[in-house]
């Protein structure tokens, strides 16, 4: 395999947004609307990484540490590290279209990109400081290109041996598959934009909802549904199709931290909406990221198309 067509850019494509005067025209309630609208995005970070790679979160864990550790200060950190400054801007470089996508795989085109620097690079600035040095560790061999499976250098299905996090801990899991519990799922008015599925030991299913709440009191999807007693999951078992007998639990809260936090915000911003239209938007939001629904998300879509012309505009969710 032909590792160099995987290298990260040099230099990599970096645009200063520039916002403080268009922020400083905003009124002090649009400042506030925006505000939290932004901590809730903020706070989306660590779902987007972890829907790349198993090792996304790691790597954003070693580059925001040893940030933290120099305060933005590289030669420094290379000088007591003992690196040349030529390694030093490979792993910059890397760094930076890292945070650019958010993961080790390039957004337009679902490739993964590795450092030019050396691994031996990486793991001397990480000796530096003891969070970089644990991030390091978890992460460090995943980093690069792993020559002897070449097909977990691009996006796909785990049963063809490509990368997806969207399965986790599901290696053998089939195209067909997913196909076939994402097919019944939408029997029961499911929809898999907020949800990563998992293939249990015993060849069951789980549906992992993203949600900031883990038993949440009502979701518009499931009001008819039946709810196993012992577990207090939602489980059916699959009726027809290859996969006749098979059962799929429903299981809410995952991200459950991040998600809890992202409606926490977006509830913030609703006090400070310009107009009904958009308290009504943040609520339904906010609302759907604590249970999980994508019926009440659908529902935050429409009063965004009704809210014309904002000063300060956002689109937010698993879309």
């Amino acid at each position: 395999m032909d590792v160099s067509q995987y290298y990260a850019d040099s230099p990599p494509t970096v645009v200063p947004l520039a916002i403080k005067p268009h922020f400083e025209t905003l009124t002090d309630e649009q400042k506030l609307y925006a505000h939290y609208i932004s901590r809730a995005a903020f706070h989306g970070t660590r779902i987007i990484l972890r829907q790349v790679s198993p090792e996304s979160e790691s790597i954003y864990d070693l580059i925001i540490s040893l940030h933290k550790y120099c305060a933005g200060n590289w030669t420094d950190l290379a000088k007591e590290a003992g690196i040349e400054n030529v390694e030093l801007h490979h792993f910059i470089a890397y760094a930076s279209q890292f945070l650019g996508n958010l993961g080790n795989y390039k957004g337009f085109g679902d490739s993964k990109f590795v450092p030019r620097c050396t691994p031996y690079t990486i793991e001397k600035l990480a000796s530096m400081d003891e969070n970089a040095t644990k991030a390091c560790e978890k992460c460090i061999s995943a980093i690069y290109a792993d020559t002897e499976h070449p097909a977990l250098m691009h996006f796909g299905f785990p049963g063809q041996g490509h990368m997806s996090n969207y399965y986790p801990d599901s290696p053998d899991i089939s195209k067909e598959e997913i196909e076939q519990v994402e097919e019944f799922l939408g029997t029961k008015k499911l929809l898999p934009e907020n949800t990563r599925l998992r293939k249990t030991k015993n060849g069951d299913y789980e549906m992992l909802i993203a949600s900031g709440l883990s038993k949440p009191d009502s979701v518009p999807e499931l009001t008819k549904t039946q709810v196993n007693e012992t577990s207090g999951k939602t489980v059916w078992e699959i009726d027809s199709g290859p996969l006749k007998g098979r059962k799929v639990s429903i299981v809410f809260g995952d991200h459950q931290e991040e998600m809890a936090k992202v409606a926490l915000n977006i509830k913030k911003a609703g006090r400070h909406a310009a107009n009904d239209t958009q308290k009504k938007m943040m609520d339904a939001y906010s609302l759907s990221f604590s249970t999980g629904s994508l019926s009440v998300f659908k529902e935050s879509q429409k009063l965004w198309v009704k809210d014309l012309g904002p000063d300060v505009e956002s689109n937010i969710g698993f879309i």
